[in-house]
């Protein structure tokens, strides 16, 4: 108990205790918050409010993670896989159809679920757990608190949104706050890198962990992200500083004895260590954000680099460089990265590189 303590006081280390102020933002960002609403005299109520979402948002990010575990993995027995999509697509089919809006709306709508669900909830509930992964997920789930159907109708509810919804980029600023490391998306890293200068010292932010996905659960995966490790193989040298900070707790536990230094924090309301790093890396991260808390997030990463210093993420909304050019980090660099075929479809990733600009003497 000791040591978990002194781990998880050492996790910590990286971020302020303070918020990010106000005052570090830039006059420039600080005009184009004022248009979304965002202003100096409601700024802390904003940050609060950030803070409520932000904890509703991972508790259903937990859901979805218990979901797609207890549907795919083979650690709970000999029972056979089931597809998230298309037991969510069952179970919304049986709902009365009077009834399917106001769940889709979050309601509680009473139906039994198939009974291969049945039994896969009942050995992730019921089974002692023997792995890792198993073992995070209960304890996961026990700091939710819900009741077993709640942790699956989230997950379905977001499943059931995500082929009709006419604004994808909404959802995802809506739904919980997912941990999918998605490995491809460092094929796009390794693009952005030939266009950052140096990496002495990098920041990883949102690394995630393999903790379940809709796309698959891979038993033989450790659950620690693959992400820093990657990174720093494709790095020209070791950098001297290289730390993660992820907004789940439960990831930077997972990151311990990983290459980097591992703290937990908000890029939006947490503030990031001043002019520390020449290399910050969001992929697959900022498009959970909405455009106040994407400019937020760029202003805090902004200021966390060194003057040269590089930011690489994969969203390509317009407001990215909107507010990156009001932070003082423009875009230097934007191109498409094919990733291969999944599901009969090409994928396509984004790489934009944003770098500080260096004040002439």
């Amino acid at each position: 108990m000791y040591l978990r303590a002194v781990f998880l006081l050492a996790t910590c280390w990286a971020l302020s205790a303070e918020p990010l102020p106000w005052r570090v933002l830039p006059a420039e960002l600080v005009r184009l918050l004022g248009e979304t609403g965002v202003s100096a005299a409601g700024y802390a109520e904003w940050q609060e409010q950030h803070r409520l979402a932000a904890r509703r948002r991972l508790s259903d990010g937990a859901a979805e993670h218990i979901a797609y575990y207890l549907l795919q993995t083979t650690e709970l027995g000999a029972e056979p896989r089931l597809d998230p999509a298309v037991e969510a697509k069952r179970h919304f089919d049986s709902l009365p159809l009077g009834r399917r809006k106001a769940f889709l709306a979050g309601e509680v709508v009473n139906a039994p679920f198939s009974a291969a669900v049945r039994r896969r909830m009942d050995a992730f509930w019921n089974a002692q757990p023997q792995t890792e992964r198993h073992k995070l997920l209960r304890n996961m789930e026990r700091k939710l608190g819900w009741q077993p159907e709640r942790i699956l109708w989230v997950a379905f509810r977001f499943l059931l949104r995500l082929p009709e919804s006419a604004d994808v980029d909404e959802l995802y600023q809506q739904r919980g706050l997912s941990a999918d490391p998605f490995p491809a998306s460092m094929r796009g890293v390794a693009q952005g890198l030939r266009k950052v200068a140096t990496t002495d010292a990098v920041l990883v932010a949102g690394p995630g962990a393999e903790f379940g996905s809709r796309f698959g659960v891979d038993d033989a995966q450790p659950v620690r992200s693959p992400q820093p490790a990657a990174l720093l193989g494709q790095l020209r040298v070791r950098p001297s500083i290289f730390d993660c900070v992820d907004i789940r707790a439960e990831v930077a536990e997972s990151l311990a004895g990983a290459p980097c230094r591992a703290s937990t924090g908000d890029l939006v309301v947490d503030q990031l260590p001043v002019a520390r790093y020449d290399l910050a890396v969001a992929t697959n991260l900022l498009v959970y954000l909405s455009d106040q808390e994407l400019a937020l997030a760029l202003g805090n990463l902004a200021q966390s680099l060194r003057p040269g210093g590089c930011l690489l993420h994969n969203d390509a909304r317009f407001a990215a460089r909107l507010f990156g050019e009001a932070a003082g980090i423009p875009v230097v660099h934007f191109e498409s990265v094919r990733l291969g075929i999944r599901n009969g479809r090409e994928q396509l990733d984004r790489v934009v590189v944003h770098c500080k600009t260096v004040a002439k003497p």
